[in-house]
């Protein structure tokens, strides 16, 4: 180990005030150092559980995507819906207006049923021949058979007609009731629609509270992330500065030590040549005087 030079007594209390001052810069350092350890721990600690609130967010926001899109689904299916109801009611009118078209044209039938006209017969045929009925009775009986008869050859002939307005007023009714169906059983589909859309955008309403939830911690953990960065910044600047005006103290400290043992070295030198003789002395002397003289004005006295 390298003995010490000794320093002059200014020196020396120069060396012990920054050696003091060093040892106070080295403990605000070690400070500094274990406040930027724990400040580094508290970045990670906040970076993880950014990470995870962000990994939690992206299965909750496909959610949230998927819902959207079958929400967006079912109005395109709503609006096709509405679109073909139109165009049942428009139908289901028409076919309203052909029944009561078909109804209000149809003449009145002035000829009873076939049917009617021989039960009538049929009645009155068995009251002639299970009852004695006097004379003008069983004329007007007579007469009425032959008035039902006659009735009867005419609606058998107009039979077939009659029947043929039946069929179409049948079919014009089958077709409406077929159109009252289409637009009841669309209605139907509808409002189980706006049903199921409602109940998607409840769930989309339930998903952005929870994306929002997660984007605002997200945000309040990058915000006291950034805090904490800025502090770890500012403290690492200072302990730069710390560093360097540690480095300058133990730089001046070193400068002495050299210059004191320089200051040896030219001592022991300047004896050894006393010791070698009196032109040597003299010729030491001149050197330093002219070295003195260089270095500016010198003052003698006795």
């Amino acid at each position: 180990m390298t003995a010490r030079p000794p320093l002059s007594e200014e020196a020396e209390r120069e060396d012990r005030a920054e050696y003091d001052e060093l040892r106070r810069l080295e403990a605000k350092i070690r400070e500094l150092r274990n406040r930027r350890l724990t400040l580094v721990s508290e970045v990670r600690r906040l970076s993880s559980e950014q990470k995870m609130l962000f990994d939690a967010r992206g299965p909750r926001q496909q959610v949230l995507e998927a819902t959207h899109a079958e929400h967006q689904g079912l109005g395109r299916k709503l609006s096709e819906l509405r679109h073909r109801r139109d165009e049942a009611r428009n139908r289901l009118n028409e076919a309203l207006a052909r029944v009561r078209d078909f109804t209000f044209q149809s003449p009145r039938s002035e000829h009873p049923h076939p049917d009617h006209l021989r039960k009538e017969i049929a009645d009155l045929e068995m009251r002639q021949q299970t009852h004695a009925l006097p004379l003008a009775e069983e004329n007007q009986l007579i007469l009425r058979l032959r008035e039902l008869t006659k009735s009867l050859g005419e609606a058998d002939k107009h039979r077939a007609a009659v029947e043929e307005r039946q069929r179409q007023f049948k079919e014009l009714e089958g077709a409406l009731a077929a159109a009252r169906r289409e637009v009841d059983a669309l209605g139907a589909e509808m409002a189980q629609g706006r049903t199921e859309r409602e109940r998607k955008m409840q769930a989309m309403r339930e998903h952005l509270v929870e994306v929002g939830r997660l984007v605002g911690e997200i945000r309040e953990k990058s915000k006291q992330r950034g805090l904490v960065m800025e502090r770890l910044d500012a403290s690492g600047r200072e302990l730069g500065e710390l560093e360097r005006e540690a480095d300058r103290l133990v730089a001046r400290a070193k400068g002495r030590r050299l210059e004191a043992r320089q200051s040896i070295r030219d001592y022991n030198r300047s004896v050894r040549e006393t010791v070698a003789g009196p032109d040597a002395f003299a010729r030491t002397a001149e050197a330093q005087l002219e070295e003195l003289l260089k270095r500016g004005k010198v003052t003698l006295s006795g």
